[in-house]
């Protein structure tokens, strides 16, 4: 990915001295406050770049613009996955929606497929 140099930094760059990496486990990001302490490198970028990664909701966001994604040759694809899934559901085109409501299991299933870092 190409950065604009007029943006301000991402918050992996801001926090790049503590060796905090996309690939960096969510785990490790925990103790990254301590680290930056420890260094004397807490400043306001710093604290509000930790701030948008120590949630996992904030971290999907920062990385789902990590993604380059072409959306002519994907749209199709994910368009076919959610029929699918939604037939597997039982909610079929021309409902109005309204069905059933998932079960916890179902439910359960649909984050885990969301959410597949380790937190």
């Amino acid at each position: 990915m190409i950065k604009d140099p007029e943006s301000a930094p991402g918050p992996y760059d801001a926090l790049a001295e503590a060796g905090v990496t996309p690939w960096t486990s969510h785990a490790d990001l925990r103790d990254v406050p301590f680290e930056l302490l420890a260094r004397h490198l807490m400043t306001p970028a710093t604290q509000a770049a930790w701030d948008e990664l120590r949630t996992v909701r904030g971290r999907l966001l920062v990385d789902l613009f990590l993604y380059d994604v072409d959306l002519d040759a994907e749209l199709p694809g994910a368009v076919e996955e959610i029929d699918r899934e939604l037939d597997a559901l039982g909610a079929h085109e021309g409902s109005d929606g309204a069905g059933e409501p998932l079960s916890a299991e179902a439910a359960a299933r649909l984050i885990a497929d969301l959410v597949r870092f380790d937190v």
